[in-house]
C-alpha cells in the first residue's frame, strides 16, 4: 500500500461523499495503490453509510475527540505515506498529489499553507481564526525553532515511519500542535505546500475558537518547559540572589536612593518564588522524559544525574547554613539584651534558606516517586 488518506468524520453526510470520491480520484491520478479511511467519531446521521458506499474503509471511534479519531485512523492505515484532511470539504482532496510528491521527494512531514502562499476563500474562516492562527503559529515557531506559515492547517501528510516515531498522546484539537512540536523536536524534515481553504457547507464547525485555542496554547506552553518554567524560574531566582548580594554590606545605593535590609523581604519572596518555579520545571522535565513526551536536552540529562541522595545532601546543606544563620542572629539579639532586632538581614536570609531547603528535600522525594514510573 503506497498511500492512505485519513478523514476524521462527525456528522458530515452532506460532504463526506465528495471528500471520499476526490481522494480516490487523486489516488487514481497518481496511479498508485491507495486507500481512503474514514474515521467516524460517533456520527448520528448517515455519514458512515455514505462513506462506505463511496469506497472508503470506515472505522468507528468511540472515544470522542479530533485527536482520537485521527490516531485510530493512522493506526488502521497501512500506506507508506499518509495524508489527513477534514471531511467537511473545506480542503480539496484533489490537492493530495502535492503532498504525495513532497513526501516521495524525501520529506518526512508536509503541512498545508493557507496563509502565506495559499488562499482562503471568502467566508471560509471567521475573524477570530484569522487572528488566532497567526498568533499560535508565531508562538510555535519561536518556542520550538520552526519556520512554518500555518501551524493549524488540517491537511497534512506524513510518512508511516515518522508517524510512529511521534508517539502522539493528545485527544482533542491540540493534536495538530502536538504533531508539529514533536516533529520539530525529532528534527523531521518538514515542508509546506500552498493549498486553498473553502467555506463550509452543511455541517456544523467542530472547532470552538476559544476553548480549542486555549487547548492549543496550553499544550504549547506545557511542552515548552524551558519557556514555561526553567527560564522564568531561573530569572526570578537569580534576581533575588543578586539583591541579597548587593545588600550584603547592609545597604546599597541606586539612582541616588539608599536601600536598606528591608528590601531583602522582597528579595526573599522573589528568590523563593523563582526557586519553586525552577523545581516545577525540573520535575516536569523528568516526567516528560520518562513518558517520552519531549526529546531529552542538557537540562534533562542534568536532572537524570540528580539522585535522591544528592538532592537530600544539597537540601540538608542549605538547612545547616540556615540554622547557623539563626544561631548567629540569636547571638546578636542576645547581645542587645533581646531588645529591638536592629538588623534582621541575617534572619531574612536564614528564613529564605530554610524554606529553600524544605522545598529541595521534598522535591527530592517527589522526584524519586516520578522515577518509579520507569
Amino acid at each position: 500500500m503506497e498511500l492512505s488518506v485519513i478523514i476524521p468524520c462527525l456528522n458530515e453526510e452532506q460532504t463526506i461523499n465528495v471528500c471520499v470520491k476526490k481522494a480516490l480520484k487523486a489516488i487514481k491520478i497518481l496511479r498508485i495503490k491507495g486507500e481512503v479511511i474514514v474515521s467516524d467519531n460517533g456520527s448520528t446521521d448517515k455519514s458512515r453509510e455514505i462513506a462506505k458506499k463511496a469506497g472508503a474503509v470506515v472505522i468507528k471511534v468511540k472515544e470522542k475527540g479530533y485527536g482520537n479519531a485521527l490516531k485510530k485512523g493512522f493506526d488502521k492505515a497501512s500506506g507508506k505515506y499518509m495524508i489527513m484532511g477534514d471531511g467537511d470539504d473545506t480542503y480539496d482532496f484533489l490537492e493530495i498529489p502535492k503532498f504525495y510528491r513532497k513526501l516521495k521527494a524525501g520529506n518526512d512531514f508536509v503541512i498545508g499553507d493557507r496563509h502565506k502562499r495559499g488562499k482562503i476563500e471568502k467566508g471560509a474562516t471567521p475573524l477570530s481564526h484569522k487572528i488566532g492562527v497567526p498568533v499560535l503559529t508565531f508562538i510555535i515557531n519561536h518556542f520550538y525553532n520552526i519556520r512554518i506559515s500555518d501551524s493549524q492547517c488540517g491537511m497534512r501528510g506524513i510518512t508511516q515511519e515518522s508517524y510512529k516515531r511521534l508517539n502522539l498522546q493528545t485527544t482533542g484539537m491540540e493534536f495538530a500542535s502536538e504533531m508539529i512540536i514533536k516533529a520539530s523536536k525529532l528534527k523531521l524534515k518538514i515542508t509546506e505546500v500552498p493549498i486553498t481553504l473553502y467555506p463550509r457547507h452543511g455541517s456544523e464547525a467542530k472547532l470552538h475558537t476559544f476553548k480549542d485555542g486555549w487547548r492549543h496554547l496550553s499544550f504549547m506552553l506545557t511542552q515548552g518547559t524551558n519557556y514555561m518554567f526553567i527560564y522564568p524560574g531561573l530569572l526570578l531566582f537569580l534576581l533575588g540572589v543578586l539583591i541579597f548580594i548587593l545588600l550584603a554590606p547592609g545597604q546599597f545605593e541606586i539612582f541616588g536612593r539608599v536601600l536598606h535590609y528591608h528590601v531583602l523581604y522582597i528579595a526573599s519572596i522573589i528568590t523563593i518564588t523563582g526557586y519553586n518555579i525552577l523545581i516545577f520545571g525540573l520535575l516536569t522535565k523528568q516526567y516528560s522524559s520518562i513518558e517520552e513526551f519531549t526529546k531529552p536536552d542538557w537540562i534533562t540529562r542534568f536532572v537524570k544525574k540528580l539522585t535522591l541522595e544528592k538532592i537530600l545532601s544539597f537540601g540538608l546543606l542549605i538547612l545547616f547554613i540556615s540554622v547557623l544563620l539563626f544561631i548567629y542572629t540569636y547571638i546578636k539579639w542576645s547581645q542587645n539584651h533581646f531588645g529591638a532586632l536592629l538588623d534582621s538581614g541575617h534572619l531574612i536570609l536564614g528564613l529564605t534558606l530554610f524554606i529553600l531547603s524544605i522545598q529541595t528535600i521534598f522535591a527530592g522525594f517527589f522526584s524519586k516517586i516520578i522515577e518509579l514510573k520507569k
